[in-house]
């Protein structure tokens, strides 16, 4: 893991990992769970899931794949780093209290995940292991782009497998900031990965994995 996030001249330390499940309508729909669909649709709330600082895979590291589960998922994801904010953050404040940009990976373990689902347990075995959270180089957010409408893409041995908008996302970014700041007084340093797009498939070892945005660079990892 990173001892800590460069953003511009500025420096980070990882503090949290909070995930958002289920943001893309088209995602859920390849999983195939109507029931998660309708809750989304009447904007309950997002899920939420979190992740160790130590998951971070900077950039130059290669990506192991994990021995606990057979079927292991690549899912693209618009990641924001946030310089503070507190509690109670309401919809209008939420843009500032971001400090980075940047493509990463919610890497998982869809077999495990399954398995738990079914038992009703909790996803920290799928989700949570280490190397789970690849990450990218932070852009500054300084309001030069369009946070609402950001394009990306995740390419898997050259043939592209994932292709996102963040104006698709059933939960804005404003929005997840503003509801997480309701349970957890948020922090300089935490990083919110806010869901991934349809196009989820398998990563084996000597893959190598792509995400790509025209607006946040262009990341490469292998997996061992």
């Amino acid at each position: 893991m990173p001892r800590s996030i460069k953003v511009g001249e500025k420096k980070f330390t990882p503090c949290r990992i909070f995930c958002i499940g289920k943001n893309y309508e088209e995602h859920i729909r390849e999983l195939g769970d109507v029931d998660a669909l309708y809750q989304r649709k009447e904007k309950a709330q997002p899920v939420v899931f979190m992740k160790p600082t130590t998951s971070i895979v900077p950039l130059g590291e290669s990506i192991f794949v994990p021995m606990h589960g057979r079927v292991l998922h690549h899912e693209v994801e618009v990641v924001v780093l946030l310089n503070g904010g507190g509690q109670n953050i309401s919809l209008d404040d939420a843009i500032s209290c971001i400090a980075g940009v940047t493509l990463g990976l919610d890497l998982t373990l869809r077999d495990i995940q399954t398995d738990m689902k079914k038992k009703g347990y909790p996803w920290e075995l799928s989700k949570s292991f280490d190397q789970s959270s690849p990450l990218g180089t932070m852009r500054i957010y300084d309001n030069s782009f369009d946070l609402s409408n950001l394009p990306f893409t995740c390419f898997v041995n050259g043939k592209k497998c994932q292709e996102g908008n963040t104006r698709d996302m059933i939960f804005t970014v404003p929005q997840v900031i503003s509801f997480l700041s309701t349970v957890w007084r948020l922090m300089p340093g935490d990083l919110i990965y806010t869901g991934t797009p349809p196009g989820v498939g398998v990563l084996r070892q000597e893959d190598e994995i792509i995400l790509d945005s025209p607006v946040l660079g262009r990341f490469t990892w292998t997996m061992y």
